[in-house]
């Protein structure tokens, strides 16, 4: 399967660094859209969730870089492509998953190949895959840094980001996406982004290339109150009850079929 990789013209660097990480395997660059070239807003809106007007003009450039990257898909004839973003790391078992696509599950339309380590919920049962395993996505699971495709799943991408409201992992990975596309989780992952990965930001260039939704400013607590003795107290009357809770809700999804897991990378 081919392999496309989004890279910003001006991050020369990251795609140096892909194309070593990459070599011998069949991948091509594919340019970005620099959201500085684009019109809209500086930062998401939050009076406006889920109207494209409120979509900052980065989130919405990622969203036309995926899209482009589904078209060019499209108009070749492979069966699946294999879509990466530039500031990942890759599994030294990536080349093996890439040339066999027989274990990639029938009538799967998308494959989650990357982890962004948060916990998330799974089903129960698992398909094979090589040495590791494929399940289906039950919840949210954010990012869009390493995922594989089918042509059915790039002509469902490309129809639900014809008038983009949200972020491109929120379109493919949220409710409406995991009811549409019924994504699969491979598990290990694959690849992991690099602001999630210990050491990951090795330069920077690697730093994020998408804008924060709001300004960030920095709170500095005046002081940090000590927990006094009845404070102590309640927490460690609670505990047992929180736990309980816990196991109880943990067991209620195992008999819906449904687990919780971190997806780890290796």
């Amino acid at each position: 399967m081919r392999i496309f990789v989004i890279n910003l013209d001006r991050k020369p660097v990251r795609w140096l660094r892909m194309a070593g990480l990459l070599q011998g395997l069949p991948f091509r660059r594919l340019a970005a859209v620099d959201g500085n070239t684009i019109d809209g807003p500086e930062y998401n809106i939050p009076s406006c969730p889920g109207s494209p007007a409120g979509l900052s003009r980065y989130n919405r450039a990622c969203v036309l870089s995926h899209r482009a990257a589904a078209q060019d898909f499209l108009a070749g004839t492979d069966r699946y492509c294999c879509v990466l973003e530039d500031d990942v790391f890759i599994s030294p078992d990536f080349p093996r998953f890439i040339n066999d696509e027989t274990w990639i599950p029938p009538d799967c339309d998308l494959v989650k190949i990357e982890t962004t380590r948060q916990e998330v919920r799974l089903a129960a049962k698992s398909v094979p895959c090589l040495d590791r395993e494929a399940v289906l996505l039950r919840s949210v699971h954010l990012g869009t840094a390493g995922y594989i495709i089918s042509r059915r799943g790039a002509q469902i991408l490309l129809g639900m980001t014809t008038e983009p409201g949200h972020s491109i992992d929120r379109i493919l990975f949220e409710p409406a996406g995991l009811r549409k596309l019924r994504p699969v989780q491979l598990i290990p992952a694959l690849c992991i982004q690099a602001g999630h990965l210990e050491g990951g930001i090795i330069f920077p260039e690697m730093e994020s290339s998408i804008q924060p939704r709001v300004p960030v400013q920095r709170i500095i607590p005046e002081r940090t109150e000590r927990k006094t003795l009845p404070v102590k107290i309640k927490r460690e009357l609670i505990r047992p009850f929180r736990q309980l809770t816990a196991t109880v809700q943990r067991t209620g999804l195992r008999l819906r079929g449904l687990r919780w897991a971190r997806v780890p990378f290796a």
